[in-house]
């Protein structure tokens, strides 16, 4: 028993043992990719004039989006609120686990 316990044991540090000095040659491959400088193309004011002009624009609409149009409804919001507390005095909405 001992022995198979040894063995067990012995081909599990062969085992990472190996795997590590084949992970630590990968990290030799990437470490210059890693390293490597970066040059930014845009100064700090464009970058920050073109977040104003996109938060100031950010309500229009993307002709390429598939955004669902506005829909108009007849009903005023006062309307809405008062028929959905109307039926939930009369228990109509579902509420709790048993209403999914």
């Amino acid at each position: 028993m001992p022995r198979t316990f040894f063995s067990t044991a012995l081909m599990a540090v062969v085992t990472l043992a190996a795997s590590s000095s084949f992970a630590a040659g990968e990290a030799d491959t990437y470490r210059d990719q890693l390293n490597a400088p970066s040059v930014a193309q845009r100064s700090r004011t464009e970058v920050r004039t073109e977040a104003v002009q996109a938060a100031r624009h950010g309500a229009d609409v993307d002709p390429m989006s598939q955004g669902l149009p506005a829909v108009k409804s007849a009903l005023s919001r006062q309307d809405v609120r008062a028929a959905a507390a109307a039926a939930n005095r009369a228990g109509l909405l579902p509420h709790g686990e048993a209403s999914f």
